[in-house]
């Protein structure tokens, strides 16, 4: 088909316009983000980029699956230059700190050293938990956007500017104080506590960056 059939064809299709859908009733989960650093950098092509979010998605998912979270469970949304998980509030909240980071730092390295500088990944991590609405068109609620506004922070920009490794995390304070810092696995020692100001936001958010040397075999160490 060619771009003037194509055209054509999107003209005759009835535009939706429905009154609004009801919204469920919230429903708690753990929320997780994650986003590609420098993945509109010009430097690289469509091809380098698509490499990339195959990679991504590998990664979240083979970590998730090693702290026993089955990505079939889970509500994903794709955001272009990365991805958010909300994962149902039956799964214990402490893996996400106590092994995902080390399993996605473990699975970056083995995505990075099988493929050329552009089609590497280092990432972005924001990690809160709260109430999510769901309607036809997706979800919705303040803790989704409390989580962008730490990912997309800043301060969390800048230290992921600086990091020697190839991940960045970020935690929300209602997640460094409920689970993280409860948790000597999750290593509460190696967080640094931020200001996030961010748009409409001003808030405490808990940063740890992961190097070399930190990935799945180290978790528990320490």
């Amino acid at each position: 088909m060619s771009w003037r059939d194509w055209t054509g064809w999107l003209r005759q299709r009835p535009v939706p316009c429905s009154p609004a859908e009801p919204v469920t009733d919230p429903v708690h989960h753990t929320i997780l983000a994650l986003v590609i650093e420098g993945f509109s950098a010009p430097d690289r092509t469509t091809m380098h980029r698509l490499a990339q979010r195959a990679g991504l998605y590998h990664v979240a998912q083979q970590a998730l699956l090693a702290g026993g979270v089955e990505w079939e469970d889970c509500h994903w949304a794709d955001l272009g230059d990365g991805v958010l998980v909300l994962v149902p509030a039956g799964y214990p909240k402490a893996v996400f700190s106590e092994v995902l980071p080390g399993e996605l730092t473990a699975s970056l390295a083995v995505h990075n050293a099988s493929h050329r500088r552009p089609e590497r990944i280092r990432l972005r991590v924001a990690l809160h938990a709260g109430e999510v609405s769901y309607d036809v068109h997706g979800t919705a609620g303040a803790a989704i956007v409390h989580t962008f506004r730490l990912l997309h922070s800043r301060v969390m920009a800048n230290a992921a500017a600086h990091a020697g490794g190839d991940l960045a995390v970020i935690a929300s304070a209602w997640f460094y104080d409920e689970i993280i810092r409860h948790s000597p696995v999750s290593r509460p020692d190696l967080f640094r506590q931020v200001r996030v100001q961010e748009k409409e936001t001003a808030a405490w958010g808990w940063v740890r960056l992961l190097g070399p040397g930190e990935g799945a075999r180290r978790r528990t160490a320490g």
